[in-house]
């Protein structure tokens, strides 16, 4: 099965809001900027991730294909990631890369990741402001599937901590630290945030339903953080731009004289 592109030019540059509450906090809110449809679609696909793989197509078993594939490079989040991470390098290809996705089902009493993360960073995860340039080296982008209310479980965010330069005191280690901002979203949000942000994932507290998620995760198309778990077939069934999200990590082959801006059988991110 293979999916359409996404009318790129619909992705306008960042705001220069945007881009101050990025740098100020290390984290955005995009509020439902998924249709309806593509909604119900991607949450029973994370479903049946989660309950019958065996049923959907080979290529359909992972988050970043069947339906969910619209995430990987929707106009909200390419009009940040071309702002942290890099612009496009020509019409045809991006200036970031995707690495990572994992889908989630977190029920009432289930309890995600401990708060980690924090601090400038070094290599990958290095986050900088320069010359009123954004520099977000690993970001994420969290995919609400389901209706988040403040406090029953959203991902947490110790905002400005990716740009700290102490160590988190003992005493705001936990979840229950003042520190963490957290947010409430309707289905189709988006929030993408800073890899060296301080975060975690709290307990869900609400019975009405889970949280749904799915969380894809960027780097600038030099570097490489995830190894890749997305067999060549899948890629090759997407659209010609998306797949340049999946291309090896290297800048230009001198050998050749040609950028590295293009997908193939021989040039697949690890």
């Amino acid at each position: 099965m293979t999916y359409d592109d996404h009318p790129i030019d619909a992705a306008q540059p960042m705001t220069d809001e945007q881009k101050f509450l990025f740098d100020l906090k290390g984290w955005l809110l995009l509020p439902g900027v998924l249709a309806e449809d593509d909604v119900t679609a991607i949450r029973e696909h994370v479903y049946a991730l989660r309950d019958d793989r065996d049923s959907l197509d080979p290529n359909d078993r992972y988050s970043l294909s069947g339906p969910a594939q619209v995430l990987v490079d929707h106009p909200a989040i390419v009009t940040v990631l071309r702002g942290v991470l890099g612009g496009d390098r020509h019409d045809g290809c991006y200036g970031f890369r995707c690495e990572n996705s994992f889908p989630m089902v977190r029920s009432e009493g289930q309890v995600g990741l401990e708060p980690h993360g924090g601090g400038l960073g070094v290599g990958v995860h290095k986050y900088s402001c320069q010359n009123g340039s954004i520099y977000s080296g690993l970001t994420r982008v969290a995919w609400e599937l389901n209706p988040v209310r403040h406090g029953e479980g959203g991902t947490l965010v110790m905002s400005g901590s990716h740009k700290m330069n102490f160590p988190i005191p003992d005493s705001h280690l936990g979840f229950d630290s003042p520190l963490f901002e957290t947010y409430e979203c309707p289905p189709g949000s988006a929030i993408l945030f800073s890899e060296s942000v301080n975060h975690a994932g709290p307990i869900w507290k609400t019975k009405d339903h889970p949280r749904v998620a799915v969380f894809n995760c960027y780097s600038n198309a030099d570097a490489q953080y995830h190894k890749l778990c997305l067999p060549r077939e899948v890629i090759e069934a997407m659209p010609p731009k998306r797949r340049t999200l999946f291309r090896g990590v290297w800048h230009h082959d001198f050998y050749r004289g040609a950028p590295n801006d293009y997908f193939s059988e021989e040039n697949v991110a690890l």
